[in-house]
Order: structure tokens, then sequence, then C-alpha cells
């Protein structure tokens, strides 16, 4: 249901004559239930999970540390500061939240798979209305916000940004790189019968992803990819490729095929601006990730400037003045990538506990795929899980706003990782199942 009304509140929104950004937030309230509602369930679960995963703790716990300052600041530099304070606090706090449900979602191995689903199947039902916008169709829930007018310079050529049934291009580029890395992770896992469904879908979502104008969003599937060949090669787990090199090579001819087919009819600059990721992508990531870094520490200083302050949807709560009577921070933060985000609302102090957490993370999701047998079929979900995981965070370091200003879309990325926390406890089950199976001998 969360996973549905996550795509409903978008048209719900545009449709809506005031465009309320309580229409957006509102489904927060049900993943809360959600979320409480395991809680009291599934304690004794959770437990074990804190047990099997000690580290996962210790990462919650060090970013609760580097939130600290920034709350004092923004307590004391601003009119309703309270209000920038629980904006920020959910938004870094609440994702974690997604842990413990992937780890429950994990507990049922069958869910796994229907989750992913679900999740594809909604959103590749909605990812028509990118189709229905590029036509040209008249719908009063296509497109953008009222106000905005999404479109990129590439050269000489102006692209026009597709939002689909979504709020925005960014949303939409997000939710249609999920279905592309979803439905390659299904393909892998399902039999042959039904592994070419879900490659059709993967290259129905490649198709909105190149019409969302969102190279950061492009560059997800590659990373995903990426990543995964990275790690089954240190896995050793040589059966993937004799799975991945047909699914890609069938994606390539199929895609190829389309590309042809469609040429009439996809705009030759989509393409083009496509290509800038290859050919000017490193220098956009340095340009907007180094740069801004050392922006944010000029104008912002050591401590920052609170909690919230670069939070997408902190214009609502800003006030035009701060206490200080300074005015230069009146339209909010415009930091665009994550790692600037982090520095101007936390501050170095902040900043350094944000590592000490991350690192907690890392050596946890390490010592979960050591504990996975490589020549288990489970191994493979794991490691997909893994990656997609990592290309969302390729995509936070250069633009968070997708996932700070919607805390549904970074639950759903910890979510994912919960369940590669949960695979452990599944293999570590199977092995107690085969060793009750083995026939016991008595000693002669």
């Amino acid at each position: 249901m969360a996973i549905l009304l996550d795509f409903l509140r978008d048209p719900v929104r545009k449709m809506d004559p005031s465009e309320s950004v309580l229409i957006t937030i509102s489904v927060l309230g049900l993943w809360a239930v959600i979320t409480v509602s395991a809680w009291m369930r599934s304690r004794n679960q959770i437990q074990i999970a804190f047990r099997e995963h000690p580290r996962v703790f210790s990462a919650i716990r060090y970013l609760a540390i580097a939130m600290i300052p920034g709350s004092i600041l923004s307590l004391a530099l601003y009119q309703g500061g309270y209000k920038m304070v629980g904006l920020g606090v959910i938004s870094y706090l609440a994702p974690f939240a997604g842990i413990l449900l992937g780890y429950l979602i994990s507990r049922r191995p069958k869910d796994i798979s229907g989750f992913m689903m679900f999740y594809c199947i909604v959103n590749g039902i909605a990812l028509t209305g990118v189709i229905a916008e590029y036509s040209g169709a008249n719908w009063p829930a296509l497109g953008g916000l009222r106000g905005m007018e999404w479109i990129r310079y590439s050269g000489q050529e102006t692209v026009k940004l597709i939002g689909g049934l979504y709020r925005s291009p960014d949303i939409m580029g997000l939710h249609a790189a999920q279905v592309v890395m979803f439905s390659l992770t299904l393909a892998i896992q399902k039999s042959r019968r039904q592994s070419p469904i879900w490659i059709v879908l993967a290259l129905f979502g490649c198709l909105c992803l190149l019409l969302s104008g969102r190279r950061k969003m492009l560059g997800m599937p590659l990373v995903f990819l990426a990543v995964l060949a990275l790690l089954t090669y240190i896995r050793k787990i040589t059966r993937v490729q004799a799975i991945v090199v047909p699914i890609v090579a069938a994606a390539a001819l199929i895609g190829g095929v389309f590309l042809v087919a469609t040429d009439e009819y996809v705009g030759t600059e989509y393409m083009n601006f496509a290509g800038t990721l290859f050919t000017s992508g490193v220098e956009r990531y340095q340009e907007v990730v180094v740069g801004s870094v050392q922006g944010t520490i000029i104008q912002s200083g050591v401590l920052g400037e609170g909690i919230g302050t670069a939070t997408q949807g902190s214009y609502h709560l800003m006030q035009h003045d701060r206490r200080q009577g300074r005015n230069r921070f009146s339209s909010g933060g415009w930091q665009e990538d994550g790692v600037s985000r982090i520095f101007r609302e936390l501050g170095l102090f902040g900043v350094i506990f944000v590592v000490l957490s991350a690192w907690s993370l890392i050596r946890a999701i390490m010592s979960a795929v050591q504990r996975v047998p490589a020549s288990w079929h489970g191994a493979v979900a794991q490691l997909c899980m893994i990656s997609i995981v990592v290309a969302n965070l390729a995509s936070f370091t250069v633009s968070h706003q997708q996932f700070s200003g919607d805390p549904p879309s970074a639950l759903l990325v910890l979510i994912v990782l919960g369940i590669a926390f949960g695979v452990t406890s599944i293999a570590k089950a199977r092995k107690i199942k085969q060793l009750e199976r083995r026939p016991r001998h008595s000693a002669a």
C-alpha cells in the first residue's frame, strides 16, 4: 500500500489547485505506522538482527551523535528552528527504519521477489505517463508542478525534461532507475521463461531514463552493473557470468533494434545529452561535489549552518531572517550534492561522525557478505541488493534532493540494504537445516 501511495500522491498533488506539499509527505504517516507495527510485532526478530549485525546499531548511534551540534545550531539561529530540526532528523534517521523493514521482509524469502515485483509493476505502469507526456498527451496529471519549466541546455540543443505522472524529472528518473535495477535482479534470479519479461521492463525503464534528461539517474544502472560484476568477481561466483552475459547480450540486441525502430520518434537531443554522461560526466562530478564542498566550507565555516538548512523542502520552514539579523541564507541551501549538504548542515564535527557511521555500515556489510556461502544462489541476490544501494549512494553524492526531500525514496534503498543483511539469516537457517538432515553416526 505504501509503495502504491508513493506513486499516487504525485498525480493527486498536481491536480490539487494548491499543490500542497502535505500531499507529498502524507505517505510518511503510513510508513510510520508500518514501522511501529513491525517493531511491536517483531521485537524478537529485531533483537536478533541487532545481535547478528551490531555494527548497524553503531552506525545509527554515530549518526545520532553527528546531528547534535547541527540541531543545537538550528534551534539557536532560526525562528521556528524546531521545525528545521524535525525535518533534518527525519531525513537522516527515518530511512534507517528501512533496514529493519528489509530484514523482516527477508525472513520470508518469497517476499523478497514479491516486494521487488510489486514495485516494478506499480512503477512500470506509472512510467507509461512518460511516453504519454513525450507524445504530447494533454492529461492534467502529466508534467512537473506548475510554475516549473524543466529544460536542460546541451550545446546548441535544448532538452525538455520529462516527468510523466511523477512530480519532477528527478523523481521519475529515480524510480525508472530502480525499475531497471530491480528488473535486472529479477531477470537474474527468475527462470529462463520469466527473464525476458523483466529484460523488456528494464529496457522500458532505460527509455524513460533517457527522456528524464537526468545524467545522474542514467548512470545508476551502469554503477549497478559495474559493482555487481566486481563483487561477483571478488566472491568468485563464476556461474553469474553464464547468466549475466546472455542477459546483457539480449538486452543490447533488443535495445539496438528498439533504437533503430524508434529513431523517428525519439529526438536526437536526448541521445546526445545522454552521451555527455561519458564525455563530461567526470568534469561535472568534480564541479558539483568538490567545488560545492569548498564553497560550503568557505561560506558556512567549520560549524555549518544547522541541520535542515540544505534539506529539500526547508524553504517552506525557513524564516526570511535569522535571529542574528543576517539575511544571506533566506533562500535556503543551494547545495545540490549530498556531500556538501552534510558539511553545511552538520559541520566538520558532524562530518567526522558521519564518516564513522559509514565505516561501521561498510564493515557490517562486509561481515554479512562473508557469512553467506558463495555457492548458494542467495549470495547473488545479496550482491544485487548491495549493488543497488551503491548505485543510489552514487546518485546521492551528486544530488541529494530526491532523497532528503522525499524520505520514502531513501527508505526504499535502506529496505534493500536490510534485505541484504537478512540474507545472512536465511543462509544460517539453511545451513542448520542441512546439518539436521545429515545422518548421525555413533562413535566406534
